[in-house]
């Protein structure tokens, strides 16, 4: 969830009209009231969900099926349900795994001295593996979730069975220049001044990250605006895998040893085209790196095209099995 970072960093914290009931986020309330942790677990918890807490990190997390282990990290300011259509496909055949990234989502605070025990989104990966007594997997990642992915990978590549990476950066997304329609630019003007990100934000938001809206799932909208009203954290991204220090980026690619699938929606008006053949590019020890498009797919694939997807990552899972 890259773009809303770059877009909304500035909005500032302000009071506003309380929530309605259910915590929902409806058109007519232009500043919606922030929502505490308990509400937005009463509202989405689910009875698969799981916790666990590590060096006072709480994570909020699922485990489901049996077979091979796959871990998948969602991207920034999204939840571990971006990976609910891939899942759903792929647990009769995987262990699946994947956990809201903290934070955010459900999982708990984060404070300062839970990251400096934590040590490094790579650590907290490793940690959480460690807890669930998971000694290798495979790791998939959207967007900044593949960022994570490939940052774990190259600092314990003895973990890492294979990588698949989707809309991933290689490169400092605060130095990416893209066109934002107008509409977006509105939105995003009007949640600064008000102070918080209403319907209208993330309506735009996540239409123009799609390649065909029509693929947006009925209460897209309302989730992503609901559970980003989460009360403001002190360290949003205190563990979470950043591009801004474009050398040790670049130092974490091409330390991947696993072997690589990208897969990318070309239809990504951020991370276009070209920039999986940079990512590609920078993977240069990697054991192989193969590369397919996505052809009518935007910045999401596992959210838009989950059932293309999951298949594609079977596919390469199970390339060498006889």
């Amino acid at each position: 969830m890259l773009v809303a970072a770059v877009l909304a960093a500035a909005v500032p914290a302000a009071a506003a009209e309380p929530a309605k009931p259910g915590g929902l986020c409806p058109a007519a309330i232009e500043a919606p009231a922030r929502l505490p942790l308990a509400q937005l677990r009463r509202i989405y918890g689910k009875p698969g969900d799981r916790y666990v807490t590590i060096d006072g990190v709480e994570l909020r997390y699922r485990d489901e099926g049996a077979g091979p282990v796959l871990l998948l990290l969602h991207g920034s300011r999204s939840t571990l349900n971006q990976w609910d259509g891939v899942t759903a496909r792929l647990k009769a055949h995987y262990r699946v795994i994947r956990f809201d990234q903290p934070p955010g989502g459900l999982s708990g605070p984060l404070t300062k001295e839970a990251i400096a025990a934590v040590g490094s989104p790579e650590a907290l990966v490793a940690k959480f593996l460690d807890r669930l007594g998971i000694a290798k997997a495979s790791v998939a990642g959207v967007s900044s979730g593949g960022t994570m992915a490939y940052y774990f990978a190259a600092t314990y590549p003895q973990r890492v069975e294979a990588v698949i990476l989707s809309n991933t950066p290689a490169d400092s997304v605060a130095e990416a220049h893209f066109e934002v329609p107008q509409a977006l630019q509105t939105a995003t003007d009007r949640a600064r001044a008000v102070g918080v990100e209403g319907r209208a934000f993330w309506s735009n938001y996540l239409t123009y990250l799609y390649g065909e809206q029509g693929r947006m799932a009925p209460g897209l909208v309302d989730q992503y605006c609901t559970l980003n009203l989460r009360d403001k954290e002190p360290n949003p991204f205190g563990l979470h895998a950043l591009t801004a220090n474009k050398e040790r980026t670049a130092e974490q690619l091409a330390s991947v040893r696993a072997p690589v699938l990208i897969l990318w929606g070309m239809r990504d008006p951020v991370l276009t085209p070209p920039a999986a053949v940079v990512l590609s590019s920078k993977l240069v020890h990697a054991k192989s790196v193969s590369l397919v498009a996505m052809d009518s797919v935007g910045h999401y694939p596992p959210m838009e095209s989950p059932a293309a997807f999951a298949d594609l990552m079977d596919a390469y899972l199970k390339r060498d099995r006889k």
